[in-house]
């Protein structure tokens, strides 16, 4: 009795999800006639709407690959890459940087070649890590902002590059502050932090605890027996932020130093 009313049961179940399926039935794409163009781009934008990536991508690549003189060809290939970035995630974000690269290759000079340039800085932005760590993903993000800025300076994403470019900084230099210090406080390698710390002082200028980064240098140098080139970071030190924390130690490190019989007596 019970194999009779099980069969019902699923060809009752069948029915249901075939009826639930046809009312979500999206165009067929083979159908799409040379001049239906136009159709296959309503569709991908409806399902934009409803963030079915991949149906979007789908429809999108139909322009792509099947009607290349289109007038919605520049266009679909820059939403094919949205659609990557938008859907998210490492594997996505590559394949977006790979459509606006090719979106830029075949139209550099479309009215949205700033855009797909700052997607591609976006792309990699969206990867970096914070300044503990490797900062591949922001160095890429750097020069692709700046990219944008040089080729495209009133690009209406000129300003929003500008504050990535910002933050893009601040967490190289940090970075280097953190390496630094690690090599000074945590394994006495003064050589390598005194690397760390100039490379920060010549690169990131604008660096909020350069106050920190002037003192630590100074201390390094005076630890590997290079006393003649510390007086002038502390003296920045003291010049430039008289009201850092720091201030108070250069100026005893400042004034130890003058006297060169001090100055050995301190390590």
């Amino acid at each position: 009795m019970r194999g009779p009313r099980m069969r019902r049961t699923v060809a009752i179940s069948s029915l249901l999800i075939a009826a639930a399926c046809g009312g979500k039935k999206e165009p067929d794409l083979s159908s799409f006639s040379g001049r239906s163009d136009r159709m296959v781009w309503d569709a991908g934008q409806k399902a934009i709407a409803k963030k079915d990536w991949l149906t979007a991508r789908e429809y999108f690549r139909r322009i792509v690959d099947g009607f290349p003189n289109s007038e919605y060809a520049a266009q679909a290939r820059i939403a094919l890459g949205d659609t990557y970035l938008r859907e998210g995630g490492t594997a996505n974000y590559i394949l977006a940087i790979s459509e606006f690269r090719q979106f830029l290759t075949l139209f550099p000079s479309h009215s949205l070649s700033d855009y797909a340039q700052f997607e591609i800085a976006e792309c990699f932005f969206k990867q970096k890590n914070g300044p503990d760590r490797d900062q591949s993903q922001t160095r890429d993000a750097l020069l692709e902002y700046e990219k944008l800025l040089e080729q495209h300076p009133s690009s209406q994403h000129a300003g929003k590059a500008q504050a990535r470019i910002k933050e893009c900084r601040y967490s190289l230099a940090r970075a280097e502050h953190l390496v630094g210090a690690f090599y000074q406080r945590s394994r006495q390698a003064y050589r390598s932090a005194v690397l760390r710390y100039e490379s920060l002082i010549a690169q990131y200028p604008e660096y909020p605890q350069m106050d920190e980064v002037l003192f630590r240098l100074s201390e390094c140098l005076m630890a590997t027996g290079r006393y003649a080139e510390a007086p002038p970071y502390l003296q920045r030190l003291v010049a430039e932020y008289p009201q850092s924390r720091y201030v108070a130690d250069a100026r005893k490190m400042l004034t130890r130093l003058s006297t060169p019989a001090a100055a050995s007596s301190d390590t």
